[in-house]
């Protein structure tokens, strides 16, 4: 079974991915988001895996964006706690004069980066897994997982330098397809309603949940390109999509003329 995920190996991705569907399977990597979507809507994937939100530093943006286009599920979700190290050729800290890192991570991290490392110069990369195969000299280190450094050969400088200790990040899995009912589960949707500007806009997206009873988890907007200060809202709340509450809810919203999308019913907070 191929499986992508957000690469290069090493990545905090990756490694939810091993833990959630164990070894032995084919792990495709991708550079980008957009790859790993792309790769299961073209089959060449059963599975993807991409980050949607961090505790610390909040929701990933390019993934929102996809869902929005993307015609795939949510099939399941992962949540990983999070330990940042740095990571280097050299043991010595003091030679370290550039940092590579996502910059998810950087966020993570800045107090400790600025209180240790004040002088260091930061250099965003695509994932900490680039950042990591970046370093070729002793006055270049790089932010990422702790396997980075058997994986890369590199010297395990400083351990848990994340501001958070409850540093957490959610996964998403990604499928063409949607698992059946359990007794945790939850639904996301993304919602728009026909004018955003308009007075009232935002309580009667959210009347109907409340009028069923439904307990929202989250809820956030995100602007729609090409509409200028348009938003759609990203809504996850308790409960299948079969339930007759959500159902109910879904029919109010269609009557508002209210553009409902789901996006996924699966079950909730799989701790690893």
């Amino acid at each position: 079974m191929n499986i992508s995920y957000l690469g290069p190996k090493g990545s905090f991705t990756q490694i939810a991915l091993i833990k959630y569907f164990g070894e032995g399977l084919n792990l495709i990597s991708k550079r980008t988001i957009g790859e790993v979507f792309e790769s299961v809507e073209k089959k060449d994937a059963k599975y993807g895996i991409v980050p949607i939100e961090n505790s610390f530093e909040g929701s990933v943006n390019n993934t929102h964006d996809f869902l929005m286009k993307s015609d795939l599920q949510i099939y399941d979700e992962i949540q990983l706690r999070i330990h940042q190290c740095l990571i280097a050729k050299t043991s010595d800290i003091s030679q370290i004069e550039k940092i590579y890192s996502h910059p998810q991570s950087f966020g993570q991290c800045q107090s400790w980066l600025k209180e240790n490392m004040p002088s260091a110069e930061l250099i965003p990369v695509f994932s900490n897994s680039e950042g990591a195969e970046t370093i070729l000299h002793t006055n270049e280190g790089c932010i990422g997982s702790k396997t980075l450094t058997e994986l890369y050969d590199l010297n395990l400088v400083k351990e848990n330098i994340e501001d958070s200790k409850e540093n957490t990040t959610r996964f998403i899995i990604l499928s063409d397809e949607q698992q059946d009912k359990s007794k945790n589960s939850k639904v996301s949707l993304i919602i728009s309603p026909p004018d955003s500007d308009a007075s009232g806009s935002l309580y009667n997206l959210l009347k109907p949940f409340a009028t069923e009873d439904i307990n929202l988890l989250r809820i956030e907007s995100r602007p729609f390109r090409g509409q200028l200060w348009s938003y759609a809202f990203f809504i996850d709340c308790e409960g299948h999509i079969d339930n007759e509450n959500i159902q109910n809810a879904m029919n109010a919203l269609e009557e508002q003329k209210t553009n409902v999308k789901i996006l996924g019913s699966y079950p909730s907070h799989n701790d690893l």
